[in-house]
């Protein structure tokens, strides 16, 4: 059991009151190759037998289920998909261990509610973006603003279906890592480095990048047509 009767206690007792929605929960995992694969289904088992109404769980292999993995676009493992109605685009990539078990709880609370944390100005910012966007938080166990930053990307993903959230464990993940340059965390990664930051920002901040890297594609749009 990795999960405590306490802890349980206390996800019971928070998940009781803020779930509203079903949540799927899917678990792309394997045997072998992969360390913490096994590790990750028990956790979400846990987490899913808490509140067994609100949260299903479904676990498979991007080798058996070659058809859905390519439908989710999984190439890692162990990958979690936290969807409702849709998939909203919300991948974790890794093991929610440590701090970030927080995020994977906050992540599963949000997508029940359908509707994103964020403010209103934010929300009307984001319907002008029409081009894929794709954030991509790099985050560890032990970082202490990680869950802040991820939980951010996720509210947005859920407020615009052009935009996923991809939250990366970079210790787990060490070549994504190395290739984008990881050095602190969380470190935010928009379109592959079309523009990247460090430190877990405010909203009207976070949105700013976002506009960003918008503003850039439109602006390569226009000018591969010319």
């Amino acid at each position: 059991m990795l999960l405590s009767l306490e802890v349980r206690s206390q996800l019971k007792d928070i998940l009781s009151k803020e779930l509203e929605k079903e949540v799927k929960l899917k678990l792309f995992s394997q045997a072998i190759g992969c360390e913490t694969c096994s590790v990750a289904e028990e956790l979400l088992k846990e987490v899913s037998q808490v509140e067994p109404e609100k949260i299903e769980l479904s676990i498979y292999s991007p080798v058996l289920d070659r058809d859905i993995s390519q439908v989710y676009n999984i190439d890692r493992v162990p990958t979690i998909v936290i969807e409702g109605d849709k998939d909203y685009g919300i991948r974790y990539v890794g093991l929610p261990a440590g701090l970030e078990f927080s995020t994977l709880v906050q992540g599963i609370i949000q997508v029940s509610k359908r509707v994103p944390k964020l403010s209103e100005k934010t929300l009307d910012m984001l319907k002008t973006v029409d081009k894929p966007i794709e954030i991509m938080v790099f985050v560890t166990t032990s970082c202490g603003y990680c869950p802040s930053a991820a939980v951010t990307a996720m509210n947005f993903a859920i407020a615009n279906d052009h935009i996923k959230a991809i939250i990366v464990d970079a210790s787990e993940n060490v070549d994504l890592a190395e290739r984008f340059q990881v050095v602190g965390v969380p470190k935010i990664v928009i379109n592959k480095g079309l523009v990247e930051f460090v430190g877990a920002q405010p909203e009207n901040a976070f949105l700013g990048y976002i506009i960003s890297a918008y503003e850039k594609l439109k602006r390569e749009a226009v000018n591969g047509q010319a």
